[in-house]
């Protein structure tokens, strides 16, 4: 599904941006009912928690190739092997505690005991065992644990993971959705399991409509919930609108939590009473990037790219549309190990430089570089009309599309030959290797790949038996590589975050455990009377 997109008209910045605010676009956000008011401030354990993320068609992890939408739709039921804090870390979940062996190509985790499913099922190593073979043997999940060799049962509480090489990238693997999530044993055959999961989280499925709902409800069996500091409300609701309904809803107090575009305007009132209140997520790894497909003219030309670089001003853009957010050059996260501060000054806003290089490439009278895509995402629309702009000013001229981020994601740009696109660089984890793998490599995302030197040093990265530093000087030779040769033109890292209302708690910093990938996890939180 596409549409397109005129060009944007006029000189003006904010003259633009207010022109651009009419671009219809998909935000999501959740529903419900009850006035908004500031409460008395006591714990209410009855509470309904009505948040908002992007709808998803499943909610079986080994049928979903999008991590983050899943676990931020799943995190009230499922809980994984491990989980990262907000600034990057890894922390025990049902594993307590991972060890590399010397030669790096095993991995020991000592699982938490006491542990059990909401259907009753004790979590064992062999729980393990059976989901990570799920995982294996799932078309989809399969690439994502590509690096498990094979899972053995040490004791009822303790499994080896043999890897296919001595790589941290199973670290990742652990902590996203697959092979992370851990299922009841009993519901990995369940021909229902898309739509009733069984986990050891705190809440259990209640009703699913894909793409449009999922609500959960505190678990029945409350003394079988693991973890203390969980399952303070009664009920969750993660459900999909558009902004103006979501921030409507807010208002009205029919929605605790929405996500935001950037410009909350509409909510400033609220905000400034304290009614409301903002929770960006600065450091999420989530990157918006113009994507450029090397193997398509003009952008087979080095020149042609750095010249897409030097045109932008990101600064700006970043300034109007996403202020909460952190304007990028590098294809690569300050969360992330190896990420180089050093390489934010090698594209300042420079339009005669752009020209220059244009010139240089043959193109003095500029040229016309075709239709990108643009993920249907606030605020894409938007700050894609702002970079044609810009491009326009050095003589790149483009067109733009809109497209389904979905299907934008899973395929659609990659398989189009288009020149480009505008979405997110999506992490699939915290381990510097995976991520430029999949960002230099993979054709989903860099149609034609790297030279193979290169791809030789993705590979050497993520090395279990290197140390932090060794693997960051490694990813940091890569990312300078990337950046020098303009292989993406990136804008700004991070997203904006939530709007929640001052009902909300237990959310403050350190408490957002998806934030590093841009998602959503509010395990710990709790709603006030």
């Amino acid at each position: 599904m596409s549409r397109q997109l005129g060009r944007r008209k006029g000189t003006g910045r904010r003259t633009a941006l207010g022109a651009l605010l009419a671009v219809g676009a998909l935000v999501l956000s959740a529903c419900g009912s009850g006035p908004n008011s500031g409460g008395n401030g006591a714990p209410d354990p009855n509470a309904t928690l009505r948040l908002t993320y992007a709808g998803v068609t499943t909610l079986d992890p080994a049928q979903t190739p999008g991590s983050t939408a899943v676990l931020s739709n799943t995190w009230p039921v499922y809980d994984r092997l491990l989980q990262i804090s907000e600034d990057g870390q890894y922390l025990p979940m049902l594993a307590t505690k991972w060890t590399f062996s010397e030669d790096g190509k095993t991995l020991r985790l000592d699982l938490r005991p006491g542990v059990e499913f909401s259907d009753g099922t004790p979590f064992t190593a062999a729980t393990v065992v059976a989901n990570i073979e799920r995982y294996r043997k799932a078309p989809v999940s399969k690439e994502l644990t590509a690096t498990i060799n094979s899972v053995t049962v040490v004791d009822e509480h303790t499994v080896d993971l043999q890897l296919a090489a001595a790589s941290r990238a199973v670290m990742g693997a652990l902590s996203a959705a697959a092979p992370g999530i851990m299922i009841s044993e009993k519901a990995l055959d369940n021909p229902d399991l898309a739509t009733h999961p069984v986990g050891t989280g705190a809440w259990e499925i209640d009703s699913f409509r894909p793409n449009e709902r999922v609500t959960y409800k505190l678990r029945t069996d409350k003394d079988g919930i693991w973890d203390p500091n969980t399952g303070k409300i009664a009920r969750v609701d993660i459900a999909v609108r558009a902004t103006d309904a979501a921030y409507s809803a807010i208002r009205s107090g029919q929605v605790d939590v929405v996500l935001s575009n950037g410009d909350v305007s509409a909510l400033q009132s609220g905000i400034d009473q304290g009614t409301l209140a903002m929770r960006p997520l600065k450091n999420a790894s989530t990157t918006a990037a113009l994507h450029l497909n090397h193997t398509v003219e003009p952008f087979d030309d080095l020149r042609v790219r750095q010249a897409v670089n030097y045109a932008i001003d990101r600064r700006s853009l970043v300034e109007a549309l996403v202020p909460t957010t952190t304007a990028r050059v590098q294809p690569f996260a300050s969360v992330i190990n190896g990420f180089d501060e050093s390489l934010e000054s090698t594209y300042p806003y420079d339009p005669a430089k752009a020209q220059q290089l244009l010139a240089a490439a043959g193109h003095p009278d500029g040229v016309d570089a075709g239709t990108f895509y643009v993920a249907n995402w606030e605020p894409f629309p938007q700050a894609a009309q702002i970079v044609q702009a810009d491009l326009a000013k050095a003589g790149i001229r483009i067109q733009l599309e809109l497209m389904d981020i979905r299907q934008l994601s899973a395929g659609g740009y990659s398989k189009s030959n288009r020149p480009g696109a505008l979405m997110w660089m999506s992490y699939p984890g915290l381990e510097p290797g995976v991520d430029l793998n999949w960002f230099l490599t993979n054709p989903t995302t860099m149609p034609g790949g790297v030279p193979a030197d290169i791809a030789a040093k993705i590979a050497a990265i993520d090395d279990s038996t290197a140390t932090d530093q060794q693997r960051a000087s490694r990813a940091k030779e890569v990312v300078e590589w990337a950046t020098d040769n303009a292989m993406y033109a990136p804008i700004w890292q991070g997203v904006p975050g939530w709007v929640m209302t001052n009902k909300v708690h237990g959310v403050e910093a350190g408490k957002a455990f998806l934030a590093p990938l841009g998602g959503q996890d509010f395990r710990y939180a709790w709603m006030s009377k």
